[in-house]
């Protein structure tokens, strides 16, 4: 098992912002890199597909996806997409 840190830098910044903020714990040699949705600009799920692509060595996660406005097949469909961009085949 391992520590993992959860960020909240996607309700101030922007994707580079949100790339930098990961790849700080990476290097550092955290397990895992959490990021929230709470009131901000960038869907987290869709976020975590796109910067896995230029972060290695981490494991990505959300700590908080509001379920309220989601059908949950939505919500499935999403969580697969993100699943398959985050994939490293």
């Amino acid at each position: 098992m391992g520590i993992g840190i959860c960020s909240g830098v996607a309700s101030i910044g922007g994707f580079d912002s949100i790339v930098a903020d990961a790849k700080a714990p990476a290097e550092a040699g955290f397990a895992s890199y959490w990021l929230p949705q709470i009131v901000q600009r960038a869907e987290a799920m869709n976020v975590i597909g796109a910067v896995d692509q230029h972060v290695p060595g981490i494991r990505f996660g959300t700590s908080v996806v509001p379920t309220y406005p989601r059908h949950p097949m939505v919500m499935a469909e999403q969580a697969m997409t993100t699943s398959m961009l985050a994939s490293r085949l």
